[in-house]
């Protein structure tokens, strides 16, 4: 065996060392990554609430009144009553709208911020093929190298 093929051994053999070193400390540092992905602070939204508060008057009478005014005040609200009820219910639809809206809003935005997050994650945070493949790129160099003292010695 010449000194060449020797050298060139030598070397393979520390790429190939190094390569499997780096590869396995990769793998550690990407269970760690996702380790701190599954745990990670997740952002909750929460919708703007509308609060309504509505009150239906009920013609308060003062005592000074006789029964016939009071009588006619209260036919007077009993009328009316049917058109107070139709712009509750009015209201009451356009609040609960505005809620629903306002819920569905904020669960697309955290939806939306879970799905940013995990393709960040899946695409290696815009790491270069470098620092993802270098243990494997290490690796094979070492194999190449060892193939090539290989064949050095059996010139």
């Amino acid at each position: 065996m010449t000194a060449a093929a020797v050298t060139l051994a030598v070397v393979a053999a520390v790429l190939e060392i190094w390569g499997i070193v780096w590869t396995i400390l990769d793998i550690r540092a990407a269970r760690r990554r996702l380790a701190s992905y599954l745990v990670r602070p997740r952002a909750v939204y929460a919708h703007a609430g509308v609060a309504a508060a509505t009150a239906m008057a009920v013609g308060l009478t003062p005592q000074n009144q006789t029964i016939e005014q009071r009588l006619e005040s209260l036919e007077a609200w009993r009328h009316a009553l049917p058109d107070e009820l139709g712009r509750r219910e009015q209201r009451s639809s356009d609040i609960l709208r505005t809620d629903f809206q306002g819920a569905l809003k904020a669960t697309e935005r955290g939806i939306d911020d879970q799905l940013k997050g995990l393709r960040e994650y899946v695409e290696g945070a815009e790491q270069s093929v470098w620092a993802s493949y270098r243990g494997p790129i290490v690796l094979g160099l070492g194999v190449a190298l060892g193939l090539a003292g290989n064949i050095v010695s059996a010139l």
